[in-house]
């Protein structure tokens, strides 16, 4: 099978990586990966890039590798055929166009800011945009470029950091859709569970506790029956549209303490948690090489100063408290987690607003009412049989890699925690 991939298409000029389990790592958990580099010549604008997969199944693993491979490489193209160019009050005059008044990423009070370097889209503002659908009704629509791809066209200018959250990889436009969904739908609520934690109590469970919750579930107890260390759940179902936890590992190695996080949304609460579980698990590895890069780029003498504007990408968000642990005195929501209090043992199963299909009429009903396609399959991708969509969700918060763009232009709380960066890889 790797020679569908390897042999006949430039996209994958590496062959496939097999990580050796770490010692942290439960029996039979296999983590696979590919690696391409000299995109370039392809007109890709990635230096590299890597997908990576991690599952109890070989099959599932190397799949699940290869498909975030190939979301990330469509996803990243400085694209221009196809698109249009123009101000929203021109376009709309010919195409229904997504209306600028209704792209809510930051508060008027964060584009005050003199240091704040990022444009909001006015009416009258030229930049490309991309033909999109809406889902509900199928129809077509136009979206200002920058919402749907990792890339921004240069002349356009930057009115957000781009994100991935919402694109998407599987072999079905449906599939692929709905496991976009589901990523807007996790990222919007570990948003807020972090920028909230100042007026929450969240629900914390130990171990033991999923353990013997979950003692029917095979996967979820190989994941969690492990002495090696330390695993902590966070339900996030009430803020939450469906099923989502947050789990965090913690691990010594050489006499000194480190973390990682993996969270998940998914229709299906045991296969929720054992997605985090295995995200958390699978930042283990993860950790040495990012600590590694970000003890050259972040700056010491900035960080202890409490600046943290030097922290502008997801893996120094999640190197940050690793590489300076101490920084975890200054967040109520890690020294919550890391506490051996305040656990609860009332793990709930059916929360009322909580979607249970991805029905059209049950999306609506729980107040998932706005969400666009666009497709984004590269030529290349489409021959293997691979669908690469972004999904947009702009009533779902997004997560920023950048500390000084936090998006809380959703927000309607005040009080938030915005002093210190999340932890999210």
């Amino acid at each position: 099978m790797i020679n569908k991939y390897f042999g006949n298409y430039g996209f994958l000029n590496r062959p496939q990586i097999k990580i050796a389990s770490n010692i942290y790592m439960p029996p039979g958990l296999l983590e696979r990966a590919f690696y391409s580099d000299n995109l370039f010549v392809i007109g890709n604008n990635k230096p590299n890039i890597v997908g990576g997969g991690i599952s109890f199944d070989e099959k599932s693993a190397y799949l699940s590798a290869v498909g975030e491979f190939v979301e990330r490489y469509s996803s990243s193209f400085q694209l221009e055929k196809g698109l249009v160019f123009g101000s929203y009050d021109n376009l709309s005059n010919k195409y229904k166009c997504y209306s600028p008044e209704d792209i809510l990423y930051f508060t008027k009070e964060q584009y005050q800011n003199e240091n704040f370097k990022l444009r909001k889209l006015n009416n009258d503002t030229e930049v490309n945009w991309i033909e999109s659908y809406n889902f509900f009704n199928n129809e077509k629509i136009l979206l200002p470029f920058f919402m749907t791809n990792v890339e921004n066209i240069k002349r356009d200018g930057l009115f957000h950091i781009n994100t991935t959250t919402g694109t998407a990889c599987h072999v079905t436009e449906d599939k692929t859709i709905f496991s976009g969904l589901l990523e807007c739908i996790e990222r919007d609520a570990f948003s807020k569970f972090w920028y909230l934690q100042k007026n929450r109590v969240y629900k914390k469970y130990s171990q033991k506790y999923i353990l013997n919750f979950f003692k029917d579930n095979k996967d979820i107890t190989k994941l969690y029956d492990n002495e090696k260390i330390k695993i902590i759940t966070y339900d996030l179902g009430e803020l939450s549209y469906c099923p989502t936890y947050v789990v965090v590992i913690y691990f010594k190695k050489k006499n000194k303490m480190y973390q990682s996080i993996g969270a998940a949304s998914r229709i299906n609460m045991e296969e929720a948690l054992a997605k985090a579980c295995i995200e958390a698990y699978q930042g283990i590895e993860y950790i040495e090489m990012v600590i590694a890069e970000n003890l050259r780029t972040i700056n010491g003498e900035e960080v202890k100063a409490l600046n943290f504007t030097g922290i502008d990408s997801f893996r120094k968000h999640f190197a940050l408290y690793n590489v300076y642990p101490e920084l975890i005195q200054k967040v109520p929501l890690l020294l919550h987690t890391m506490s051996d209090d305040g656990y609860f043992e009332d793990l709930e199963t059916d929360y009322k607003h909580h979607i249970k299909n991805f029905e059209k009429e049950e999306l609506i009903e729980k107040g998932i009412d706005e969400i666009y396609v666009t497709r984004l399959t590269a030529p290349d991708v489409e021959q293997l049989g691979f669908e690469v969509l972004k999904v947009t969700t702009p009533k779902l918060n997004l997560l920023t890699g950048n500390f000084n763009y936090p998006y809380l232009g959703l927000f309607t709380e005040e009080n938030l925690f915005i002093e210190m960066p999340h932890p999210f890889p």
